[in-house]
């Protein structure tokens, strides 16, 4: 009861949290840091007039993978999100929060590279669905199979705990992550709006369900239009 009660309270934290962070957003008021200190252990930002003390800065800007060190390698990857193919279906965030990701270890992370292997976020690519007890089952399976235990690296099991807001659909004029207090990370989710806080593809539906459109270099780009409709996902 009392590890219910803590992954409870997190839960309620981290989405207070992000409803701050939503409101800021949609307040229209910017801020851009030109200055960064620390002071008594407090990092100290400056826009040259105002100044924000925080206990700590996460730079949510959003990433891709760099596989520039793995070129000479036989890789396998997904061209979304940059995982590996057998993977991707099963983390693709207009598809799946990060409790809903299945079970996966070894055969989902190989490549044709014999005995190469990326574990932990890096092997999610561009997905925001992952969560740290996934990467434990993953280094578990990855390392049993290298020792040559393959029944126990095939034998993966995964209980994602509630740990806090990773899906959510929020109308654009909406202040809060959901309209229920109940509902936090990897439980009923909001039918998808308009507005997504997934990984921004511009392929409704799911990332793998729609071919991917080569341009031709010389051919001038269309214009985008003045709004493009996006599925919701998780982690925005």
């Amino acid at each position: 009861m009392a590890d219910d009660h803590g992954k409870a309270t997190q839960a309620a934290v981290r989405e207070r949290n992000l409803t701050s962070a939503l409101q800021l957003v949609l307040s229209g008021e910017g801020f851009a840091t030109r200055a960064v200190s620390v002071t008594g252990g407090q990092v100290v930002l400056s826009d040259g007039s105002r100044d924000i003390v925080a206990d700590r800065i996460v730079s949510a800007t959003g990433f891709r993978p760099d596989h520039t060190i793995t070129s000479e390698l036989r890789l396998d990857l997904d061209p979304v999100l940059g995982s590996t193919r057998a993977l991707a279906p099963m983390i693709d965030p207009n598809e799946h929060s990060c409790g809903t990701v299945p079970p996966h270890g070894v055969d989902e992370l190989a490549h044709p590279e014999p005995d190469f292997y990326a574990i932990g976020v890096k092997s999610y690519g561009r997905a925001p669905t992952f969560l740290l007890a996934t990467g434990y089952e993953q280094a578990r399976s990855v390392v049993a199979a290298l020792a040559g235990d393959w029944d126990a690296a095939r034998d993966v099991q995964l209980d994602l705990p509630e740990t806090g807001v990773c899906s959510s659909n929020v109308p654009a004029d909406s202040t809060t992550i959901t309209d229920d207090p109940n509902v936090g990370c990897c439980g009923p989710t909001a039918e998808p709006a308009a507005a997504g806080r997934g990984l921004a593809t511009g392929i409704a539906g799911g990332l793998l369900s729609a071919p991917l459109t080569l341009v031709p270099a010389a051919k001038p780009a269309a214009a985008k239009p003045a709004a493009v409709e996006e599925a919701g996902g998780c982690c925005g």
